[in-house]
């Protein structure tokens, strides 16, 4: 990853291309850093140009985005830690099994409950962490290609592929040649939010832009998508594994 000296500061940053790219701009985030992003087929000005032009900017981003990662809400996975399922609120209930042969994960009433085998020194906060976040890939798997074949159909778009994933910022993601990216975190919201961010990368099927008409679309499909933008906000230091 090359690097650059920005108000006696060194930061390093990455350059990509981008389809959805009408011009050339630096970009800043929590997930991917410092990049320079070009639209397809370009490569100028250089990166260094653009980035000392803006290292005021820069260097500011970079702190807040810092300050944010300090902040950010960080799982104990400890009993009683409230972890939320399609919406709804479940607390944590840790056990060991010291006859079982792998973890388990299971809702039982209002509680989420993972039983450890002896192996997994029921103390393990790593051990605690995988189990859960496979338990939310699985339900994942289950839930997110049936419903996004669902809504693809009921409003007349045709993709790809679809990968589930675990990102840290981005609930979505849809490239110019018809695959969809979901966080598999999408199922601690509830199903109306989910159905918001599926309906969101299908209008980018059509419009890989953020554009009035790109918008236009996403209303005609999903009319309260502004509540669940909301909602995310809202929710985000929850929405965490």
């Amino acid at each position: 990853m090359p690097i650059i000296k920005l108000d006696g500061e060194t930061v390093k940053y990455a350059v990509r291309h981008s389809r959805r790219a009408k011009r050339v701009f630096v970009k800043v985030s929590l997930e991917s850093g410092l990049e320079v992003v070009y639209p397809a087929g370009e490569r100028r000005p250089a990166p260094e140009e653009l980035l000392r032009a803006k290292s005021g900017w820069v260097i500011k981003s970079l702190r807040r985005v810092r300050q944010a990662s300090a902040n950010h809400f960080r799982r104990r996975y400890e009993d009683g830690e409230i972890f939320l399922v399609r919406g709804e609120p479940f607390r944590l209930q840790l056990c060991c099994d010291d006859a079982g042969n792998e973890a388990t994960v299971g809702l039982h009433g209002d509680a989420l409950e993972v039983t450890l085998t002896a192996d997994a020194a029921c103390d393990g906060l790593e051990w605690r962490r995988d189990a859960i976040v496979s338990f939310y890939r699985q339900i994942a798997k289950d839930y997110l290609p049936a419903r996004v074949a669902e809504l693809a159909a009921e409003y007349g778009f045709s993709f790809n592929r679809l990968r589930i994933k675990h990102q840290k910022t981005r609930w979505g993601s849809c490239s110019a040649k018809g695959n969809i990216n979901l966080n598999l975190r999408l199922m601690m919201a509830p199903d109306e939010a989910v159905d918001y961010v599926i309906i969101h990368e299908l209008c980018h099927l059509r419009e890989l832009n953020h554009s009035k008409e790109f918008w236009a679309q996403v209303e005609n499909c999903c009319p309260e998508y502004r509540k669940w933008i909301a909602w995310f906000k809202q929710h985000r230091a929850q929405l965490v594994l």
